[in-house]
């Protein structure tokens, strides 16, 4: 697969003054929607975890506007609005709203679930308003709709492709009774569809507002200039690099299967204000769950170009247009359907992590520490404690970030391409029948060096009342595969996972599995930290009496 040129328009000129204003108007708006998601959600994981993104279009579906939310999914969400177009084209009308998750028509794993709605002004498309957000349970085997052991999609839940939510502003009640019937939690799923469709609805308004103050031309014209001028500032920061050719590789532990350890191998070469990126080198799609869809391949790209090559820049998909990306179909990293994806997430993160190396490879003085990429994911059929329904609960736990040239790694946070807190202890035992034992900082997990790498997570969670089937998963457990430091900084602790029965007994535990677990069983993480970055004889007194006090080490 090749990124091509786009074309770009040659827009009537408009004075930068109306052009700033007017971009940031539909900045400020995808923001707005995202905190009217926020605010109107009902699971943890939207409310609480902030697992969404919002962002606006134009008519034909290129992101020019985007709330930073979560990379893996604002890179891919254009993707799915050219679905809707291919699949609808003129039987697109006013108040529709539209649904997709499925990952090969451009949306990334069955739980990300993709709303968008076309804006109409004077009964013609003028741009979209659309939403991602991790939904937790859309059926299929394990609650929660994620495992390593998957085979295929079907397996993973409800594969919805571009069809309608709401049809010309009356909701499709089929589709609905529909989704209620096949999901473990479908108060909790159906809430959150209607909150995504509240935020959508919010950043219409918000465009027919900019088209009334400046006008559907100007508007235009704003839209088709945010994207070329991020374009420019790709190609200008491109020039002003050296050309030159650059690789590296990173490995999962396994192929979600218990199978041998995956390779994610990207190769890179700039030449000019150009960038050609190729990940041929990457081993065949895996038997398990761990297969990336191009959409979140493609959010990687845009995800670790944008922090490498111009991190200053805002991020549309102007950005592409600098890029050539060979990846052929039927790798890890580009699988042929249907392959399953529902843990892809920890393989885009090995691969945003390779994709820097290989950019530092290139251009050494951007090497940084690497970050956690173990991506620990914990997924719950449990249940409400007061009303003793049945509940979904999906955790995610962060680790360390890499150290640079600047100063220290960040502590416990998700990192690279996710961008989502871990649950708070409270959220998790009044809305499931688990208890969090313990969340806290790992002292030695970072990496040392001039610069220590942040430190990795411990958290523990016991199944209270009743057994309950539960998904855990994770990367790096694998001791050579920890995150490495830089410039001879010293890599970061390894994750490791620990399973603690009733009677006490504690035992190893795999990287990933789908199991149940009795009541009292615990599961206990911990994270990998991050890289370090520099000769750690360089580190200054005060920073290690520093370390020495807070007990970091």
């Amino acid at each position: 697969m090749t990124m091509q040129n786009a074309q770009t328009l040659a827009p009537r000129q408009i004075d930068p003054v109306t052009f700033e204003v007017a971009a940031a108007g539909l900045q400020s708006a995808a923001e707005e929607m995202g905190s009217v998601l926020k605010r109107s959600s009902y699971s943890p994981i939207i409310r609480d975890m902030d697992d969404f993104s919002c962002a606006l279009f134009t008519a034909s579906g290129d992101l020019v506007a985007q709330a930073d939310y979560i990379p893996a999914q604002l890179g891919a969400m254009s993707l799915v609005v050219k679905s809707v177009l291919d699949r609808w084209g003129d039987r697109i009308q006013e108040g529709d709203v539209y649904i997709c998750n499925h990952p090969y028509l451009g949306a990334m794993h069955l739980p990300d679930i993709n709303i968008i709605a076309p804006v109409f002004l004077d009964g013609t498309l003028l741009a979209w308003a659309g939403t991602a957000a991790h939904h937790i349970d859309v059926g299929g085997v394990n609650p929660g709709s994620e495992g390593p052991e998957l085979q295929d999609l079907f397996g993973e839940g409800l594969v919805f492709p571009p069809v309608r939510l709401s049809i010309a502003g009356v909701e499709n009640e089929d589709l609905i009774a529909l989704v209620s019937d096949n999901i473990r939690d479908p108060l909790s799923t159906v809430s959150d569809l209607r909150a995504q469709r509240a935020a959508c609805h919010l950043g219409i308004r918000r465009v027919l507002e900019l088209a009334e103050r400046y006008g559907r031309p100007t508007l235009e014209t704003v839209m088709a200039q945010m994207l070329d001028s991020v374009e420019s500032g790709v190609r200008t920061a491109l020039r002003n690099l050296p050309d030159g050719e650059g690789q590296a590789e990173g490995f999962l532990d396994d192929d979600g299967r218990d199978g041998a350890p995956t390779r994610i191998h990207v190769a890179v070469r700039k030449e000019g204000d150009r960038l050609i990126i190729d990940l041929s080198g990457c081993d065949p799609q895996t038997a398990g769950a761990m297969n990336v869809p191009w959409a979140s391949t493609r959010a990687g790209i845009v995800y670790g170009v944008r922090a490498v090559v111009a991190p200053a820049l805002g991020a549309n998909d102007g950005l592409l247009r600098a890029l050539d990306v060979v990846a052929p179909q039927g790798i890890v990293l580009n699988p042929l359907p249907p392959a399953a994806v529902s843990i892809r997430h920890n393989t885009c993160q090995r691969f945003a992590d390779t994709l820097i190396r290989a950019l530092s490879d290139l251009w050494p003085e951007k090497a940084v520490g690497s970050s956690t990429v173990s991506f620990f994911c914990f997924n719950a059929g449990s249940t409400d404690p007061f009303t003793g329904r049945p509940a979904v609960m999906a955790d995610v736990v962060g680790g360390g970030t890499g150290a640079t040239p600047f100063g220290d790694g960040i502590d416990g946070v998700d990192t690279y391409m996710s961008n989502v807190g871990v649950m708070p202890a409270e959220v998790v035992e009044t809305n499931y029948s688990i208890r969090v034992l313990k969340t806290e900082f790992v002292a030695g997990s970072q990496g040392e060096g001039q610069f220590n790498g942040g430190l990795g997570l411990r958290r523990e969670y016991m199944i209270l009342d009743h057994p309950q089937r539960v998904t855990f998963y994770s990367e790096q457990t694998h001791e050579d595969f920890r995150p490495s430091g830089a410039a001879g900084g010293s890599d970061g602790r390894a994750t490791t996972i620990t399973l603690v029965d009733p009677s006490g007994r504690e035992i190893v535990a795999p990287s990933k599995a789908s199991t149940t677990l009795d009541a009292g069983t615990v599961v206990r993480v911990e994270t990998a930290g991050g890289g370090g970055y520099g000769d750690p004889g360089l580190r200054s007194a005060e920073d290690r009496a520093a370390d020495v006090a807070d007990g970091r080490l």
